[in-house]
C-alpha cells in the first residue's frame, strides 16, 4: 500500500525535483554556451587551432550501415593539428563552398590518425557533399539533456504506481524494505562482506546500496547479484554513467556465463564488446539473410535512382521518385522486421546493459525492469538516474560517495542541487538498506591506512595477500608511501594550455626524475605505472617529458588525470598536486573525493610530489603529511637532483 500523502509530495517531494530541475537547465545552457562560443562566429582557422574541427576533408568512403544510417570516412587533408575530436561525440560534417555554410549532423563513430567514420543523422547522404571545401567539428548535443528533462517531468507527475513509490522512497520520504532472513549462504570466492551484499540485494524490495570503497571488489560483487536475479527474472537492466563502465561490466557479465546485450550508440562502444551489440546480435539472427536480401534491393533502387543527374526532364524525375520511394518503402520493411528481431533478443537476454541516458531507447518500447542495476551510482547525476528509475520494480545501487562526484560544469547548478545523488541520499537516510564491503585486494596497509580513516571510519582492511606487498618485493613497509615536499624550493603552479589548466614543470620534471630512478630496478620491465596530477596541463607537460625510452621500461605506463584513473590501478602511482602559491589557494583540491580516488590506485608504491606549505591550509591534506611523518617517508624536495 501506498502510504505516501500528497501533502509530503507536494511540500518535499516536488519542490526538490524542481530545484533539481533549475539546476539542470543551469547546466545545459552552460554546455550549451560553451560549445556555442567555440563554434558559432569564429572562422575555420580559428575552429581548427582550437581542436575542435578538422578542415579541409576528403571523403574516402561512403555507405549505408546498420539501421541504415549513412556513413562517410573522411580523412583530413590539412594541418596534422592537436585536436580533441574522438569516437562518441556529436558533430557536424559541413561545407563552405557555398555562399552559406552547409551542415550536417552525426556522430563520430572512430577516429584513427587523420581518419574519422562519421554515422550521419539523416536518411542519406547530403547532396552538397560533391561540392568539395569540407570539414567537421563538434557541436553541443542536447538530447541527453532533453532526455534528462523528460525522466525528472515523469518522475514528478507519477502518482500511485511503482514508480512514485520508488520516487519517494529514493528521496527520502518512504523507507524501503526487505524480505526477512538471510537468503543466500556463503558464495564461493566472496568474502563475508561481499555475500552480505548480495543477501541484501536479493532480499530488497525496493532499494538496496551496495557501498563499494577502493579495491573491494564491488564489480565481482555486482556481478554475482546480477547473475542471481537473472536467476529469478530475466532480463535484468544494468546501467551506469559511462560507456567505459557499461563495457566493463558488459565483459564482466559475460565472463560469468551471462547472456549479454550491450545497448546503445555503436560508435561509443569499446571494440572488446562489440559482439554483445544489437546490431552484432541482428547480423547473426535467423532474419539476418532477409534483411540482407532487402538491403540490397533498397541499395539497387537508390543506385538507378543516382543515375538521374540534375539536369534531367519530367518522366526522369517521375521515375527517380518511384525508385526513391520504393527504396523507402524497403527500408521501413527493413526496421520493422528489425524491431520484431530486437524484441526477441532483448526477452531472451539475461542481462542488458546500458549508459543512464540510453535506458531511454526506442528498442525497450514501454517495458519494465524486475531489476534495475545503477553501478558508479557516485557519480551519477539525478537526472540521467531518473530515465533507468522510470523502467525499474526495484533498484540496486553501487558505488562509493567518497569517490568521484559527478561532473557538473556550471558552479550554481552544483551548489543548487547536481552535487548531491542518489546514492548519497539512500546512504544518509537508510543504513538498514546499505552494505559496505570491508575487505580490500589492492593495496598493502600503510597505503591504504589515512584513505580508511579518513573516509571509512577505519572499517576497511586489506587481504593477507595484499596487507604487506611492495616494490621492489622486501623493500621497507614505510617506504611504499613516499612524499616529497617541496616547499621553499621554487616549484610554482603557472598557467598551462587552457584557461582552466595549470602545471608546475619542477613537480613535472621531479615526477619523471622519480620514473627514471624505479624503473632502473631489477622487474621494472613487470611493472605498471601511473603518473597522474588532477590538472590536464599537468598531464600535457608531463607527456611531453616521457621519452619513447622511458615508456618501454615499464610493461605498461599511463599518464592522465586523476579523473581518469577511477576504477584503475597500477603497480606505481606517482602523484602531481601542482599547487603551490603565497596564498595557500588549493582550488578544486578542496573536493578531497577527487585525492581520494589519487591515493588510492596504487597497489605497492605511491609517490606524492607537493607543497606542503600550500597544502597545509587544508585539514585533509595536513593530515595526510602528519600521516606520512608517522608511518612513512617524507622526503624534502631539496634532496632530489632533478634537471629542469
Amino acid at each position: 500500500m501506498l502510504n505516501r500523502t500528497i501533502t509530503e509530495r507536494e511540500t518535499l517531494l516536488l519542490p526538490l525535483l524542481k530545484t533539481i530541475t533549475d539546476a539542470l537547465t543551469l547546466e545545459r545552457d552552460a554546455h550549451a554556451q560553451r560549445y556555442r562560443v567555440l563554434t558559432s562566429s569564429a572562422p575555420v582557422k580559428q575552429r581548427v587551432g582550437e581542436g575542435i574541427a578538422w578542415y579541409p576533408l576528403r571523403i574516402v568512403e561512403r555507405g549505408f550501415g546498420f539501421g541504415e544510417y549513412p556513413f562517410v570516412v573522411v580523412e583530413r587533408t590539412g594541418p596534422d593539428a592537436p585536436h580533441q575530436l574522438s569516437g562518441g561525440k556529436p558533430c557536424e560534417l559541413f561545407s563552405v563552398a557555398g555562399k552559406d555554410q552547409m551542415h550536417a549532423g552525426g556522430t563520430l563513430h572512430w577516429v584513427s590518425g587523420n581518419r574519422a567514420h562519421i554515422i550521419l543523422r539523416s536518411n542519406d547522404h547530403p547532396e552538397w557533399l560533391d561540392h568539395g571545401r569540407l570539414g567537421v567539428q563538434l557541436v553541443f548535443d542536447e538530447s541527453g539533456f532533453a532526455s534528462m528533462f523528460e525522466a525528472l517531468s515523469k518522475l514528478s507527475k507519477a502518482d500511485y504506481d511503482r514508480t512514485a513509490e520508488l520516487r519517494d522512497i529514493l528521496f527520502g520520504t518512504k523507507t524501503p524494505s526487505f524480505v526477512p532472513g538471510r537468503t543466500v549462504d556463503p558464495v564461493d570466492g566472496l568474502n563475508a562482506s561481499q555475500a552480505a551484499a548480495v543477501d541484501l540485494a536479493l532480499r530488497a524490495r525496493d532499494v538496496a546500496v551496495i557501498h563499494g570503497p577502493p579495491g573491494t571488489g564491488k564489480t565481482t560483487t555486482l556481478v554475482e547479484v546480477i547473475k542471481r536475479c537473472a536467476a529469478r527474472q530475466r532480463p535484468v537492466l544494468v546501467c551506469a554513467p559511462s560507456n567505459a563502465a557499461v563495457d566493463l561490466l558488459t565483459e564482466r557479465c559475460s565472463d560469468a556465463g551471462l547472456d549479454v546485450l550491450r545497448i546503445g550508440n555503436l560508435s561509443r562502444i569499446d571494440q572488446s564488446v562489440l559482439e554483445h551489440t544489437l546490431a552484432e546480435r541482428v547480423k547473426h539472427h535467423g532474419m539476418s539473410r532477409d534483411l540482407a536480401s532487402l538491403r540490397k534491393q533498397a541499395n539497387e533502387y537508390r543506385r538507378l535512382a543516382s543515375q538521374y543527374k540534375r539536369q534531367f526532364g519530367r518522366d526522369e524525375r517521375e521515375q527517380r521518385n518511384r525508385l526513391l520511394a520504393e527504396a523507402k518503402r524497403i527500408i521501413a520493411d527493413v526496421r520493422r522486421i528489425e524491431d520484431l528481431t530486437t524484441g526477441m533478443i532483448i526477452d531472451q537476454a539475461d542481462v542488458i546493459t546500458c549508459t543512464l541516458v540510453a535506458a531511454r531507447s526506442q528498442e525497450f518500447g514501454f517495458r519494465r525492469f524486475d531489476t534495475v542495476v545503477i553501478d558508479e551510482a557516485g557519480q551519477a547525476l539525478d537526472p540521467a538516474m531518473a530515465i533507468p528509475l522510470l523502467r525499474a520494480n526495484r533498484v540496486i545501487l553501487a558505488g562509493d560517495p567518497h569517490q568521484l562526484p559527478p561532473t557538473v560544469l556550471d558552479q550554481k547548478a552544483s551548489e543548487l542541487a547536481l552535487s548531491t545523488t542518489l546514492l548519497d541520499r539512500a546512504i544518509r537516510a537508510y543504513p538498514h538498506a546499505v552494505q559496505l564491503l570491508t575487505e580490500q585486494y589492492r593495496m598493502n596497509h600503510v597505503i591504504m591506512s589515512y584513505s580508511n580513516q579518513a573516509f571509512y571510519g577505519g572499517q576497511v582492511t586489506s587481504h593477507p595477500s595484499v596487507e604487506d606487498r611492495t616494490i621492489p618485493a622486501g623493500a621497507p613497509l614505510q617506504e611504499s608511501l613516499v612524499l616529497i615536499d617541496t616547499s621553499g624550493r621554487g616549484w610554482e603552479e603557472e598557467p598551462g594550455e587552457g584557461a582552466e589548466s595549470l602545471a608546475n614543470p619542477g613537480e613535472a620534471a621531479c615526477a619523471v626524475h622519480i620514473y627514471d630512478e624505479l624503473t632502473t630496478l631489477e622487474g621494472a620491465n613487470q611493472w605498471s605505472v601511473g603518473i597522474i596530477s588532477p590538472y590536464r596541463g599537468q598531464v600535457r607537460h608531463l607527456q611531453t617529458l616521457i621519452t619513447d625510452e622511458l615508456r618501454q621500461r615499464v610493461a605498461s605506463l599511463d599518464v592522465n588525470t586523476v579523473d581518469s584513473f577511477q576504477g584503475s590501478e597500477c603497480d606505481i602511482i606517482i602523484i602531481s598536486l601542482v599547487r603551490s602559491n603565497t596564498d595557500q589557494e588549493i582550488g578544486f583540491l578542496k573536493d578531497v573525493r577527487r585525492m581520494n580516488v589519487a591515493i588510492t590506485r596504487a597497489r605497492r608504491k605511491l609517490v606524492i610530489i607537493g607543497d606542503g606549505a600550500t597544502m597545509a591550509s587544508h585539514p585533509f591534506y595536513a593530515g595526510l603529511w602528519d600521516y606520512a611523518e608517522r608511518e612513512a617517508t617524507v622526503t624534502s624536495a631539496w634532496a632530489i637532483a632533478v634537471d629542469m
